[in-house]
């Protein structure tokens, strides 16, 4: 590949290369520099500080677009060295940070800063130091992002979302508009009903109509959630999914609600029933308390663009088997 310099390489994605070498990283970024937009590593634990240096001098300037790290071994200087790189985020749009053990909120919001308003997605998952410290940076520094990534982040609190969402606050700039927020496994109780209700409550209400049938119809380009994952979250109840029904069932597409256990048979199909056909991944694993009344009964049974992961037991009947 390195002989290879005609070539224009715009994607480099390397995942669990155990034997691929620091050196060998940095020399791949040094030849492709002029046309590398994405830059993706997962499990390479022989990268230091010739990668991250290769990614100072070569990468700086607006030219990365794309970056991931994940499950990597970096030292706690070599991700200082990573935070003080503000060249090379200031033109980012898609950043993954994920499994590095060390980061902490005071480092990414060095990185969040420098990304500014190109940011749209950001995924910080099973990161263990951070703390609702980052959503505070997220919002002052990120105003433009439309995807949130946290799944794991077990310090989150439900006082640090609701500040993250509430508008109107001294100081700070407006709450995003999310199109996707995963909060998977969290702390159980750092999920709300109303942080749900801050969440949406940046929709739009001109791009949400309700019809004469009831139903909810707008824009597939307006505001609302596509992607909803709360899995763990023992406070949600069904008041969530109405207020999702009034912002967002003309946009969701997928929604996660695994072991929540207050979402009932009538609050999911009510979602159903309410939001549009692109609705088209729903999972309920470990929701004890939903029965057949909403297995065998929501208004999309003979719909198989609907999958619905999780109706693993029954206590009759075999048409909710997905």
């Amino acid at each position: 590949i390195e002989k290879n310099s005609t070539a224009q390489l715009c994607c480099l994605s390397i995942s669990g290369a155990y034997l691929f070498t620091d050196e060998d990283a940095a020399r791949l970024i040094e030849t492709y520099a002029s046309s590398l937009q994405s830059i993706s590593f997962q499990a390479c634990p022989l990268l230091g500080d010739k990668f991250l240096r290769a990614l100072q001098q070569h990468m700086s300037g607006g030219r990365l677009l794309e970056l991931s790290l994940q499950d990597m071994a970096f030292t706690a200087d070599q991700l200082d060295m990573l935070a003080s790189s503000r060249s090379v985020f200031q033109a980012i749009k898609s950043l993954t940070f994920q499994s590095l053990a060390g980061l902490t909120d005071d480092k990414l919001a060095l990185i969040l800063e420098a990304a500014g308003d190109s940011l749209d997605s950001l995924n910080v998952s099973h990161n263990f130091e951070l703390s609702d410290a980052t959503l505070s940076s997220i919002r002052q520094y990120n105003p433009c992002i439309k995807a949130i990534v946290l799944d794991g982040v077990k310090e989150l609190t439900a006082a640090g979302l609701e500040t993250m969402f509430t508008p109107n606050l001294e100081g700070l700039p407006p709450p995003p508009k999310l199109k996707v927020l995963k909060l998977s496994s969290v702390d159980h109780q750092a999920v709300t009903d109303e942080v749900l209700r801050l969440v949406t409550a940046n929709v739009s209400v001109q791009e949400m109509t309700a019809s004469s049938a009831g139903s909810y119809t707008g824009s597939r380009g307006g505001g609302g959630l596509t992607v909803l994952d709360i899995q763990g979250s023992s406070l949600v109840t069904d008041t969530a999914l109405e207020q999702l029904v009034e912002t967002s069932a003309n946009t969701l597409e997928e929604i996660n609600i695994s072991y929540c256990p207050l979402i009932t048979d009538q609050g999911l199909g009510y979602l159903v029933s309410k939001a549009g056909n692109q609705l088209i991944s729903m999972k309920v694993w470990g929701c004890a308390q939903l029965s057949d009344d909403f297995f065998d009964g929501h208004d999309r049974i003979n719909d198989r663009t609907l999958k619905i992961e999780g109706a693993w037991m029954k206590k009759s009947g075999m048409k909710s088997f997905r």
